[in-house]
């Protein structure tokens, strides 16, 4: 299960290229709360602290706005000529009772027996993982445990141990790791 972050944001009423940019001079970033069907949220959210949001990877956030308080996702972000400054965000709604395909990280644990003992060397192939879950239940990661991998033996998709309510969308014949020895030619 992911931290829980939270953010503030404020109304913001003047739109257009000259107001942003004072907006962000004076700390603020200029943002929209969108969701399909609903008309668009002009806001305003501190700019130190959504770069700290981005910093520590938020996928799910609590967004404190005049208008209530809503979970949301960054759909979009937008950076400045040399992509070091947020220069605008766009967030979205997020419906807590329906499935969300996303991306996560594939981690290999373990040295395995094939490398250790058999002299095979670990290849990688899938190193991120498609799934569908709830939005309160996106894991930070999905382990593989390769500790056991023998020379020539896969490690395939449908072999991942998966958390509660993750559902895989990927073919579950795909090849996440393999040992074998390289043959130099």
């Amino acid at each position: 299960m992911a931290e829980q972050f939270s953010i503030k944001a404020e109304k913001r009423e003047a739109l257009g290229t000259r107001v942003s940019r004072r907006l962000r001079k004076s700390g603020k970033l200029p943002a929209v709360l969108a969701r399909k069907g609903e008309e668009p949220l002009h806001l305003l959210v501190g700019g130190k602290e959504f770069s700290q949001l981005v910093k520590k990877h938020a996928r799910l956030i609590n967004l404190d706005h005049p208008a209530g308080k809503d979970k949301v996702f960054i759909k979009e972000v937008q950076y400045d000529h040399l992509d070091e400054h947020a220069i605008h965000v766009d967030f979205t709604k997020v419906a807590m009772d329906q499935l969300l395909s996303i991306e996560v990280p594939l981690i290999l644990k373990g040295k395995p027996i094939g490398v250790t003992e058999e002299g095979g060397v670990l290849d990688h192939y899938v190193k991120v993982h498609k799934i569908q879950v709830l939005p309160d239940a996106i894991p930070d990661h999905i382990e593989a445990d390769v500790a056991n991998l023998k020379k020539d033996v896969k490690s395939q998709i449908k072999d991942l141990v998966l958390p509660a309510g993750v559902k895989v969308t990927q073919d579950p014949e795909l090849l996440v790791a393999i040992v074998q020895e390289h043959k130099v030619e």
